[in-house]
């Protein structure tokens, strides 16, 4: 089987090598033939060397870590998939449910020298993997492992978002693009940043987006409070960290809560304490989610039919080049790699 390596100095220095097929499959692993991979900002960090543990260096290990494919063998005691079901992977390999754990933490794959998923043959425990919809084809189902559920932590999970709440959006990547469709879906009303007035029409005529504001008007959070008329926003996903978190806490109405997901403006801010008391506001941090909620969110937009935006598709060999478009930031939505 053919695979990639990334050692953390750059797209460059991606290695596309061959090995053999796993063998001996674990009793309860599942081995699967990857059809479909997703890419999330976090792989740009894991190839610059920007995502690493204060305590792990960063040895060259497999990249990625959303998947979607057929599977072809299982674990003499695995009971839940024959060969031939469609799955998609959990992010960790074992976090089944509640709150995070540091043992579980250290189980996320393709971040913190865990092997990931760009390979055309994967082993993974069978209770981290979940069923594809049947809508669903492989790639757009591969964007759900972190895109699509860290989306609905933010909204769902942790930020409980009511029909009629006004909920924030940072940028228009994946996982802002698909909390736009399940905040449509609750009811919610939503206000998305972005820099360009294409990506503005585009939210708006497509996901019922209420309004955008360009984040690089000085007075971007003034023009968010004037849309939501002096309340502010009731639920946040802030892809931004860095000082855009602290311009955000001091536009949230009473009893906001923030999902703090990303870093792109940066790893500090200087937060207001009193913007946190005077209004009650909460701050979680979203580390990725459970298994169990996995299934949940699947569930759900299979009834919901919801759909991926897929901006472009690489085929396996080009990988290089899909890291290199998604750094670019030409994308909405997401950008896979598929045999």
């Amino acid at each position: 089987m053919k695979y990639y390596l990334v050692d953390g100095k750059g797209i460059d220095t991606l290695q596309l090598l061959e090995k053999s097929s796993p063998s001996n499959l674990n009793e309860n692993d599942v081995l699967v033939d990857v059809q479909a991979w997703s890419l999330n900002y976090r792989d740009l960090m894991v190839a610059k060397g920007q995502y690493r543990s204060l305590d792990l260096m960063l040895p060259p290990f497999i990249p990625v870590s959303d998947m979607a494919g057929i599977v072809k063998s299982v674990g003499k005691n695995v009971t839940e998939f024959k060969s031939g079901d469609r799955v998609l992977n959990a992010p960790f390999r074992h976090y089944p449910a509640g709150t995070l754990r540091s043992s579980w933490a250290r189980t996320f794959v393709g971040g913190m020298g865990v092997d990931g998923v760009l390979a055309e043959q994967v082993a993974y425990p069978a209770d981290a993997l979940v069923k594809i919809p049947e809508y669903l084809d492989f790639k757009e189902a591969a964007t759900f492992t972190i895109a699509g559920l860290t989306a609905w932590s933010a909204l769902v999970t942790h930020g409980r978002t009511l029909p009629g709440e006004w909920v924030l959006l940072h940028g228009t990547g994946g996982v802002s693009i698909f909390a736009a469709q399940l905040a449509h879906a609750i009811g919610a009303r939503t206000i998305m940043t972005t820099s360009s007035d294409e990506k503005a029409d585009f939210v708006k005529k497509t996901f019922g987006v209420t309004a955008t504001v360009n984040y690089r008007d000085a007075n971007w959070a003034d023009q968010v409070k004037e849309i939501t008329q002096g309340a502010g926003v009731d639920v946040v996903v802030d892809t931004a960290g860095g000082d855009v978190l602290a311009q955000t806490l001091a536009i949230c109405n009473y009893g906001a809560r923030v999902g703090v997901i990303g870093v792109l403006s940066g790893q500090d801010s200087t937060i207001h304490i009193r913007d946190l008391l005077t209004h009650q506001v909460q701050i979680r941090g979203i580390y990725m989610e459970s298994t169990q909620e996995l299934r949940a969110l699947m569930r759900a937009v299979e009834v919901l039919k919801l759909k991926p935006v897929i901006d472009k598709a690489f085929p396996f060999t080009q990988a290089k080049e899909a890291y290199r478009y998604l750094e670019s930031q030409k994308h909405v939505g997401k950008v896979v790699i598929t045999l």
